[in-house]
């Protein structure tokens, strides 16, 4: 029965014994001969390292989306070969898509048709018998346009040009096709020192605009307006404002009369009590709409009013008066008190015998 209570449901209790107690020194001490062993172990093993299965998760390892696809597709050869579609293998294009498309490629040959012809030039050019023909129909901004993509352009027109008259003359020797090329695209032209010099048609614009702005003629723009000649600057006196030509007086004068017809000075006009509900009000009066009635109405208020301020200043003027009359009376009932009070107090003293009376001399 000592062994059923010792235990829970018959099942012997589990001895529990304190182990040993391992230091520090010793734990540390243990540790480091076991790694000494691992890595014995490690260098004197046959056969080399495999890499695990089940490669570590790594944040970075991850690529980006799409990033495989583009590199395979850069890795592809296919630079060098062109592929052309047809409407078949594009699909279904809707007729207002592809005359947007016609149209912007035209729009693109007319501008490479242009710089490959140097209408950017000619349309800095001053010279009137270089202008293109359609200059006149085109704006200043198409032409400015040009010359912006024949800046950002990466084809040298000019070189192009130059070329294609090589090729077209076919000289024999490539130097002296160089030095006609260059004569040929260069035009004679006189500076603003009156020198004859020889250049481009860029170079030659330049000097006729120098030229210009040098004698005091700066051309204008075709988009800007003119500048008025006959501006006024300063104070300045327009005596033709006070005294017209008779043509400009008479007709002004047609004008005024034309305008102004009503009568002068304009008639009075007064308010109408009686269009509104305004019979309410304190010291409310209706006005006759008669002339003369309303003189006499407006008179005898006057003489009321009049009236009212003689009444008003005469009774400030009676209780101004009251007042000075009250306060004299009051003045004069404090000098009689104060006397009686005093002959009352040296009548009490000469019964008293305190007061002596002087012999008279």
């Amino acid at each position: 029965m000592a062994s059923d209570q010792s235990s829970l449901y018959g099942k012997r209790r589990t001895k529990t014994t304190k182990g040993p107690d391992i230091s520090n020194s010793s734990n540390l001490a243990f540790t480091s001969q076991l790694s000494s062993l691992i890595a014995q172990d490690s260098n004197t093993g046959r056969g080399r390292a495999r890499p695990s299965k089940t490669p570590k998760t790594d944040l970075f390892a991850k690529s980006n989306k799409g990033a495989e696809k583009r590199v395979a597709s850069d890795l592809k050869d296919e630079g060098h070969t062109q592929v052309h579609k047809s409407s078949k293998g594009i699909g279904h294009v809707d007729d207002a898509t592809l005359s947007r498309s016609k149209r912007k490629m035209d729009a693109k040959v007319r501008l490479y048709n242009d710089l490959k012809k140097g209408s950017h030039l000619a349309a800095d050019s001053s010279d009137e018998d270089e202008e293109p023909s359609h200059k006149k129909a085109r704006g200043e901004d198409y032409y400015s346009r040009l010359r912006r993509k024949e800046k950002e352009g990466l084809v040298d027109f000019d070189r192009k040009w130059v070329d294609e008259e090589r090729k077209r003359d076919g000289s024999q020797d490539t130097s002296d096709d160089d030095e006609d090329d260059d004569n040929a695209s260069q035009v004679s032209y006189e500076d603003e020192f009156g020198r004859s010099r020889r250049g481009t048609r860029k170079e030659a614009a330049i000097a006729a605009r120098a030229k210009e702005e040098d004698q005091g003629r700066v051309t204008r723009e075709r988009w800007q307006p003119a500048r008025p000649e006959n501006l006024i600057y300063g104070e300045t006196i327009q005596a033709e404002a006070f005294n017209p030509e008779e043509n400009v007086a008479t007709q002004m004068a047609k004008l005024a009369a034309r305008r102004d017809r009503s009568a002068t000075p304009p008639e009075e006009v007064h308010y109408n009590a009686d269009a509104e509900v305004r019979n309410r009000g304190t010291g409310f009066y209706s006005f006759s709409g008669d002339q003369e009635e309303r003189k006499r109405q407006m008179e005898d208020l006057l003489m009321a009013r009049q009236e009212t301020e003689q009444q008003r200043q005469a009774r400030i003027d009676r209780r101004t008066e009251w007042e000075e009359k009250t306060n004299h009376r009051r003045r004069e009932l404090a000098e009689l008190r104060s006397k009686r009070m005093t002959e009352r107090l040296l009548k009490g003293l000469s019964n008293e015998g305190l007061l002596v009376s002087q012999p008279k001399t």
